[in-house]
């Protein structure tokens, strides 16, 4: 059965950040399907904080790109989404009057620690990369890389941007942007990123 919880950032939250909800029980064997569902929970919390009726919003479903919204059939551009999956889960986030990114990564201790080390240069700043080269040895490492990724992936969203090496040209592509980890379970990372409003306007 699905369930949709509240989520909480990792420290104290700043003014204005994000709506953000877990939606967990989706169909872990169908992307599509998970998909479909998770739309539908998105559906769902905007109608109770619009108020509306759910058939009255729609949300589209186009890959690699992030959800926009029609209520009554008028484009309601001043409400940014996002959604982030994981088999069975997804996260999902809203912000008024800025765009927003989430992302959600399983903790993999499967994969070899020198691996990850050498996708974190490529694609992660170098502050993140001493990071995780001087974390210990052991499941800490697996965990700290796949917040760093998710904080990452959520940055890149937010911006419009696929993925991409890291570079001074990306640095100030995101500088000003606000990011955070958010409080999951052990096994998964997740973070949330967004332009304050002020900082979107400025940026058109």
């Amino acid at each position: 059965m699905m369930q949709i919880q509240t989520c909480e950032l990792a420290g104290e939250a700043p003014v204005g950040w994000p709506r953000l909800r877990l939606v967990k029980g989706l169909d872990a064997r169908d992307r599509d399907s998970a998909r479909l569902q998770a739309r539908a929970a998105l559906r769902s919390c905007l109608a109770l904080e619009l108020g509306c009726a759910e058939p009255e919003l729609e949300i589209s479903n186009l890959r690699n790109q992030p959800p926009r919204l029609r209520l009554h059939g008028q484009r309601l551009d001043e409400l940014h989404c996002s959604i982030s999956h994981a088999p069975g889960l997804a996260l999902l986030a809203w912000h008024r009057g800025g765009a927003v990114g989430v992302d959600i990564q399983a903790v993999d201790e499967g994969m070899p620690r020198a691996e990850l080390e050498a996708v974190a240069r490529l694609f992660l700043p170098p502050k993140v990369v001493e990071m995780l080269s001087d974390t210990a040895e052991g499941a800490l490492f697996f965990e700290e890389f796949a917040g760093a990724w998710a904080q990452q992936e959520a940055q890149l969203k937010c911006a419009g941007l696929g993925l991409v090496e890291w570079s001074a040209e990306l640095q100030a592509r995101l500088t000003g942007m606000s990011c955070a980890s958010l409080s999951l379970a052990q096994s998964h990372a997740a973070a949330v990123a967004w332009w304050p409003a002020a900082d979107q306007e400025a940026l058109a």
